[in-house]
């Protein structure tokens, strides 16, 4: 029996929230966790940096009037800079919905590229979107296309946007680029997890919490 047709056997036989029998030529799984605290506060420092960085870029392309969301306030000690909240949320609104939905259905076109079944739906617990391919195994190789997807292809997209000469427009772009970049922590962690397992590991999702991982025998 070749690797793909055990795999594919194993499949077959997994039931409800058990990880399917080990497959012909693979150890024994274990399962994959997130280090959620580390993340988190890996995140919060990534938002921070980013909107410095992604703020001192749209201001070279445009000028400090490009930012929608600041605004001058004179005293008698001179300007100071300020924030106007709501002129703030729109963008901001329209920033966060957009990439809650695009960076998943990233994720999901390309897995869908390789021709696996994806789901999509809400994470409530967290608040969060998803997109996963239950009860299938799928490769490493393929999960990193996968994970680098959205980072790299909404990064692209957006940049450009930072030169448009509409505040909105401008301001929602960089809204954009800040929450997806630092919304990526998860992925970037698992990319570097992934790449320092062995060549034709797979891995087999039950639920938003289960992720099991089968590496090769033998593997170098």
């Amino acid at each position: 029996m070749t690797d793909k047709d055990s795999i594919e056997a194993s499949e077959t036989e997994a039931e409800g929230a058990s990880p399917p029998p080990t497959p012909e030529g693979y150890n024994d799984p274990y399962q994959f966790e997130y280090s959620k605290l580390p993340l988190t506060l890996t995140g919060i420092v990534l938002t921070i940096v980013f909107t410095v960085v992604y703020g001192w870029l749209l201001i070279q392309l445009q000028g400090p009037e490009a930012l929608f969301f600041v605004f001058e306030v004179e005293d008698e000690e001179g300007i100071s800079m300020g924030f106007d909240l709501i002129r703030m949320a729109v963008p901001l609104v329209v920033a966060f919905l957009t990439v809650a939905v695009v960076h998943e259905l990233l994720h999901g076109v390309v897995f869908q590229r390789y021709g696996y079944d994806v789901n999509y739906g809400v994470w409530w617990r967290f608040g969060a979107v998803y997109a996963a391919v239950f009860h299938q195994f799928h490769s490493r190789e393929h999960n990193l296309r996968v994970g680098i997807a959205p980072l790299v292809i909404f990064t692209a997209l957006c940049l450009p946007l930072l030169a448009v000469p509409c505040p909105l427009v401008a301001t929602s772009a960089l809204f954009a680029l800040v929450l997806n970049t630092a919304g990526s922590v998860g992925d970037l962690y698992a990319l570097w997890r992934f790449y320092r397992m062995p060549q034709g590991t797979v891995f087999y999702d039950i639920n938003m919490n289960d992720m099991y991982v089968f590496e090769p025998l033998n593997a170098d």
